[in-house]
């Protein structure tokens, strides 16, 4: 069986437990901590209530995605989170990019709900990549990948407006994870502890991380939005996404969970605004497609009041050559023939109110 990113991360989770474990015995606290934990992933899918580790918008009433692992403690015949995990070694397997956008809405479930979420992941990675040579076709060579900013700065976002935490712990300083459990636990039972300290400590770094780093301008994010009548839309931030029908169903792509994720980020970011959710490449029917899925994924986005979904029947595109040719990437395959060129264009005919949006 290959060690894959999952088994490493539980893994290396055991080995905080029983460091934990160590440390009570020490201290001779009798009182138990529990570890949930499942080599199998389909247990991981169950409800928090139901045994798993999969967390609820209850406003929504939709899952925000399971995670791998969770402290917990008994009180009143409840187990009760403490800190739960959703981890991956990523930035080392080549995820450089979009891709840890995936896990950010994991570990959001239980902050939503007032417990302690974390994404452990490490914040620089080394990964190998291919490159092309003189000598062979392909060749390799190491590549940093570093955790995306823009979900440190979303969980700091997080921690100011949902019930309980959202922190982002390097997999290599698995101390400050054994403090945090470690105190979150003395914390609950109601001895001497660290709890507060720790938090502080934990957010410092998040700020640390992003400190000096601003975000970059994506060709998909909208400084601007008019309606149909070529009024400014105040209160959105607009953002482009160029998933078609495939992409969001067929085996081979489903994007639909990245999807997620960017979005949530996306969210948290320019809160309180509300993000407007332009699919360029989709059209009504195709949102009623997927509206009647039970992909949790973009039922949660078409349920969310935070967001509003428009497709390309709902744009009034003044540039016909614009038009045509958004018409004839319906169903181009991105991954080979990116079209940045062109999304950076249409990113301009939004702004310039070139393109509207009918609400």
């Amino acid at each position: 069986m290959a060690f894959t990113s999952d088994l490493r991360i539980k893994n290396t989770i055991k080995e905080v437990h029983l460091a934990v474990l160590a440390e009570l015995s020490k201290r001779h606290i009798n009182e138990n901590l529990y570890l949930r934990i499942f080599d199998e992933s389909k247990e991981d899918s169950l409800n928090w209530e139901e045994g798993g580790l999969t967390f609820k918008n209850k406003l929504l009433n939709l899952n925000l995605g399971s995670n791998d692992a969770a402290w917990y403690y008994i009180a009143e015949g409840k187990a009760i989170p403490l800190v739960v995990i959703e981890g991956t070694f990523g930035t080392e397997r080549g995820q450089f990019g979009d891709g840890q956008f995936n896990r950010f809405s994991h570990a959001l479930g239980p902050a939503k709900n007032g417990f302690i979420g974390v994404l452990l992941i490490p914040f620089k990675g080394e990964s190998y990549v291919k490159v092309e040579t003189h000598e062979t076709l392909f060749d390799y060579k190491f590549q940093y990948a570093h955790l995306r900013r823009d979900i440190v700065k979303a969980a700091i976002k997080v921690n100011k407006s949902e019930p309980g935490k959202y922190f982002t712990i390097d997999a290599y300083d698995l101390g400050l994870l054994k403090d945090l459990v470690l105190n979150s636990f003395l914390k609950a039972i109601k001895t001497e502890n660290q709890y507060a300290l720790i938090c502080e400590k934990i957010e410092q770094k998040m700020k640390e991380y992003i400190t000096g780093k601003e975000r970059g301008k994506s060709n998909q994010l909208l400084d601007k939005v008019y309606d149909s009548k070529g009024d400014l839309l105040k209160g959105y931030t607009g953002r482009l996404f160029t998933h078609n029908y495939a992409a969001l169903t067929t085996a081979e792509k489903r994007d639909a969970h990245g999807l997620l994720g960017k979005t949530l980020i996306e969210s948290y970011l320019i809160s309180p605004k509300k993000l407007l959710c332009i699919f360029i490449r989709l059209n009504k029917k195709e949102i009623g497609y997927l509206s009647s899925r039970t992909a949790k994924e973009f039922t949660y986005l078409l349920n969310n009041p935070e967001l509003k979904i428009v497709c390309s029947e709902d744009l009034i595109i003044k540039d016909k050559p614009a038009e045509l040719k958004l018409v004839m990437m319906r169903n181009q395959n991105l991954l080979l023939n990116s079209e940045k060129g062109f999304i950076k264009r249409i990113k301009g005919l939004f702004e310039k109110g070139e393109i509207l949006v009918k609400l």
